[in-house]
């Protein structure tokens, strides 16, 4: 359908930003030293301001009429039309309620019934792995039928690619994947990887010994190279080492990847996603600046920074060294660009993740460590002392317990009343069960748990100790968590990206088999577009100013192609993002 009132309208921002030569730690090598100074620019043929007295009032820019707006507020109220004024919501209420807001030259749409929600918040999610996914050979099963296909697939890129040139292919989770040897047979000389997912590679024998990989090679901390256990030659199978891989590539150049992560970031706002929680390399932040600069922004983003932890280095120098003497911290930054917390991984997947084995026996585990609770103490305290929030990657059911150790220890030693601090993949329960006790300390530590809703549709893919009822959601909700909504994608997935697949997956409970995923689990639509929106912003402590359509908050709202209160459940994942409006602005409209 077409929006009423959509011809003519042009908008102009107005933006002059200053940027400062930033530094950070080993990763992130300059800090964000950024004040944005922006407006709504005069529209085509806008009237002088003082010419009617309902402008020099507060008139609005942008008055939506005749639709459902769900506001996601406290009260959970309905709404019949919106008014925006710059970059904020002016008024909510019914048809007359913001009639009254609007002058000669608001620019007024129809929407004919059609539902409005807030932008949705991707509060876990790696632009630039998507961007560097989308250059790779596609080799996901399906569309490919068998691993004979992606084999195929391999060998036409290679007879069509420079001699020792690198191929690098991207599956998808729990697929099947071929073998060094038979990499070997369809690349001939070319170096390969092919991911199963970030975490997941497998190498042929060429790429091996480029990274100068074999027999001999120890095993990388937080790393796993695996060998044959009879000859102990590797096997091309290579866990939490895709990163370093990479490096012995060359990569595109500045400009190319700046637009890569532009597009990724454009497919997002046309998914109705306005707000992105991401995880930059050095260059990455200063892509997002540069982007900022040029007006060429198109989403929110809050940076988390992810700290390496090197055998050789003092913890607490990490702080002192790479975060405290430039004066960084979390929420440093604007309503665009802007600091979160700093994240650290104590573990990797399913199958490499640290946990009890067998479940519940806490005398036995397995797992790739990435570092040890000593390590993860003195951290998490320093951080927890300046005032940083804090994520941590623990997959499996020792890591969590490793996890909250950590923030029990920090706390006591270093109280905060709001510290808002996450566990990433908690709830997921893809490398043994979250318990009883688990659950308890998350409360009396204020944690948030942060589950990935699209994972429900593949079922019993993981290759870990899944547990026997795995994605929490209905478990969380009720004992009063507010998981965040997630993608946490590095392309893998691609379907994972649309809040409105994982809203689906986390209602119907359905996966790529067709059976339901513990049922017993399911929540409703409300519950996920919440997720998606309100919870998001609170484990970014954003809840005050977006998220929910409200006098005062940002105006970042989306028009869907179907209410998701009253769609049917199945439908929920076919729902699209008619119009994207992020701060006033329409910057995407499907007609």
């Amino acid at each position: 359908m077409e929006f009423e009132g959509m011809g003519g309208l042009t908008t102009m921002v107005a933006a002059e930003v200053t940027a400062l030569r930033r530094a950070a730690f080993m990763v992130i090598a300059a800090a964000m030293a950024l004040t944005l100074v922006s407006g709504l620019g005069a529209r085509e043929g806008a009237a002088d301001p003082g010419s009617d007295p309902r402008l020099v009032d507060g008139a609005a820019d942008v008055a939506l009429l005749n639709g459902k707006i769900i506001t996601v507020a406290s009260d959970n109220a309905i709404a019949q039309a919106v008014a925006i004024k710059g970059s904020h919501i002016l008024g909510v209420g019914d048809n007359t309620t913001i009639q009254q807001l609007i002058g000669p030259n608001t620019h007024v749409i129809q929407l004919r019934g059609k539902a409005v929600l807030p932008g949705f918040i991707d509060a876990h999610i790696h632009i630039e792995g998507i961007a560097d996914y989308h250059r790779m050979l596609d080799l996901h099963i399906p569309p490919l039928r068998d691993v004979g296909e992606m084999l195929e697939t391999i060998k036409e890129r290679a007879a069509r690619t420079p001699k020792e040139e690198w191929i690098v292919g991207a599956g998808g989770w729990g697929q099947p994947m071929p073998t060094r040897q038979q990499l070997d047979s369809a690349a001939g000389d070319h170096p390969v990887l092919v991911r199963e997912s970030a975490h997941e590679i497998i190498a042929n024998t060429k790429a091996l010994e480029l990274a100068h990989i074999d027999k001999n090679t120890p095993q990388p901390q937080g790393s796993k190279i695996w060998k044959d256990p009879n000859t102990g030659e590797p096997t091309g199978r290579l866990s939490e080492m895709f990163g370093r891989m990479l490096t012995l590539m060359p990569k595109p150049g500045y400009e190319v990847r700046k637009q890569s992560v532009q597009e990724v970031m454009q497919g997002f706002i046309r998914n109705g996603v306005t707000t992105i929680f991401d995880f930059p390399s050095p260059d990455g932040l200063r892509m997002y600046q540069d982007l900022l600069a040029e007006g060429n922004l198109p989403v929110r983003l809050r940076c988390q920074l992810i700290l390496n932890i090197a055998r050789d280095r003092d913890p607490t120098a990490v702080f002192d060294e790479d975060f405290l003497k430039y004066g960084i911290h979390t929420g440093f930054g604007n309503d665009w660009l802007k600091i979160g917390g700093i994240k650290l991984f104590l573990d990797g997947e399913s199958e490499t993740g640290l946990r009890y084995d067998p479940p519940g026996q806490k005398e036995q585990w397995v797992g790739v460590p990435k570092m040890t609770q000593v390590t993860l103490n003195r951290v998490v305290a320093e951080a927890q002392k300046n005032n940083f929030q804090i994520w941590i990657h623990a997959l499996g059911d020792l890591a969590q317990d490793m996890a909250l150790e950590a923030y029990q220890l920090a706390q006591h030693d270093y109280p905060r009343t709001d510290a808002r601090n996450r566990i990433e993949h908690a709830g997921n329960q893809e490398a043994g069960p979250t318990t009883r006790e688990q659950l308890d300390r998350m409360k009396r530590l204020g944690i948030i748990p942060v589950p990935t809703g699209a994972w429900i549709y593949l079922g019993r893919a993981f290759k870990g100790t899944q547990a026997e009822v795995p994605f929490i959601y209905r478990t969380l909700l009720d004992e009063g968590f507010r998981p965040p909504g997630n993608s946490d994608s590095l392309g893998s997935m691609p379907e994972s990206t649309n809040p409105f697949f994982s809203m689906w997956a986390m209602v119907t409970r359905k996966t790529r088999s067709g059976q339901l995923l513990a049922p017993e689990q399911a929540i409703t639509p409300a519950e996920a577009i919440r997720i998606y929106t309100m919870y998001g912003a609170y484990s970014g402590f954003e809840e005050q100013i977006k998220v929910s359509i409200e006098k005062g908050k940002l105006a970042d709202l989306i028009v869907v192609s179907d209410d998701p209160l009253t769609v049917l459940p199945d439908r929920l994942k076919d729902i699209k993002a008619e119009m994207t409006i992020v701060d006033g602005k329409i910057i995407q409209a499907t007609h």
